[in-house]
C-alpha cells in the first residue's frame, strides 16, 4: 500500500483540508499521515507539503510536491492527477449517521442517491457555497451563537468571499440576540438560548440584510448543559429572504472544536441544499 505523506504549516486552519484529503487517499486505498512541521523533511515516498516552508524550493522534487494553502480547487487537480481514480462520494451534513465514519465533524461521504446529500466532488462545503454563488450577487449571513464566528471564519479565508458574505454576527449573549438580531425576550424567557425558535428568530434577524443566512445556537461543552439539553445539542436555521426557515436540532459528539465545526457544516450543507 502507498503512503502518502502531509505536511502543514504550524497553522491549525490548514488541517480540515489535509483531513479531506487523507481520507480521498484512503478511499484510493492509500495510507495517509499528516504532520505538522516547520521545515519540511529530507525523506522518501510520495509527499505533499501543503503552504510555504523556507525550503520549499530546495524540497520539492521526485515524489515530493507543495501546493498553496486553502486552495481546494488546485489540491483537487493534484489529486486527480496523482491517486488511483474512486467514485466520488456524495456528501450528507447530520450529527450523526449509523455506519458511517465522519469525514470530518458533521460530514459524511454517502453512495449517490441517498436522501439529502449532495454532490460536491471531495470538495469542502464552504468552497462550493462560495463558487456556486458568488457570480449571483446573492448576500449571505450568519447569525452564530455557540460557534462564535467560526462559520464566518472558513468563508473569510477563502479568497473572494466578500463576493458572497455580507456579515457575521457573532451573538454569544441574550442580550446580543435581541439587541443586534432582534429575537424576542418572550422567546428567550420561554424556551432558553439553544431552541428552534430562538435559531429561526435569529435567521429572521439576519435576513433582514441578506438573501440568504443561517444561525447557530448551542452548547458547544464541556460545560453549559441543562435538562434536557446536553453538552453537543445545537439548534441550525437556514433560509431564504421571503421565504420561510428550515431548522434542525442536532446533538455533537466530541470535543467543543469537533462540535463547533460540526455545526457549521450542517449549517453550510443547509445553504447548499437551497442552492440544489
Amino acid at each position: 500500500m502507498n503512503e502518502l505523506s502531509l505536511y502543514l504549516p504550524w497553522r491549525p486552519a490548514a488541517l480540515p483540508d489535509a483531513q479531506r484529503l487523507a481520507a480521498w487517499a484512503h478511499l484510493a486505498g492509500w495510507s495517509c499521515r499528516i504532520e505538522l512541521v516547520q521545515t519540511l523533511p529530507d525523506q522518501g515516498g510520495p509527499a505533499l507539503a501543503l503552504g510555504e516552508f523556507a525550503n520549499s524550493a530546495r524540497w520539492i522534487g521526485s515524489q515530493r510536491w507543495q501546493l498553496p494553502a486553502s486552495d481546494w480547487a488546485a489540491l483537487s487537480i493534484w489529486a486527480e492527477a496523482h491517486l488511483p481514480a474512486v467514485a466520488k462520494p456524495w456528501t450528507r451534513f447530520t450529527d450523526s449517521l449509523p455506519g458511517k465514519e465522519a469525514v470530518l465533524p458533521g460530514e459524511y461521504w454517502v453512495a449517490e442517491g441517498q436522501a439529502g446529500a449532495i454532490a460536491l466532488d471531495f470538495a469542502p462545503p464552504e468552497w462550493a457555497l462560495l463558487r456556486r454563488w458568488r457570480r449571483e450577487k446573492r448576500r449571505l449571513a450568519l447569525a452564530e451563537s455557540c460557534t462564535g464566528g467560526g462559520l464566518a471564519a472558513r468563508l473569510t479565508a477563502l479568497p473572494g468571499s466578500s463576493a458572497l458574505l455580507q456579515q457575521g454576527i457573532v451573538s454569544y449573549s441574550n442580550t446580543a440576540k435581541v439587541a443586534l438580531l432582534n429575537v424576542r425576550e418572550e422567546t428567550l424567557a420561554h424556551v432558553g438560548a439553544v431552541a428552534e425558535a430562538t435559531a429561526l428568530e435569529m435567521l429572521e434577524g439576519a435576513l433582514r440584510e441578506a438573501d440568504l443566512a443561517a444561525a447557530i445556537t448551542g452548547i458547544a461543552g464541556p460545560g453549559g448543559a441543562v435538562p434536557g439539553k446536553p453538552v453537543g445539542t445545537v439548534c441550525i436555521a437556514w433560509g431564504e429572504h421571503g421565504a420561510s426557515g428550515q431548522v434542525r436540532t442536532c446533538h455533537f459528539a466530541g470535543d467543543r472544536w469537533a462540535v463547533q465545526y460540526a455545526a457549521g457544516s450542517v449549517a453550510l450543507g443547509g445553504l447548499l441544499g437551497l442552492s440544489c
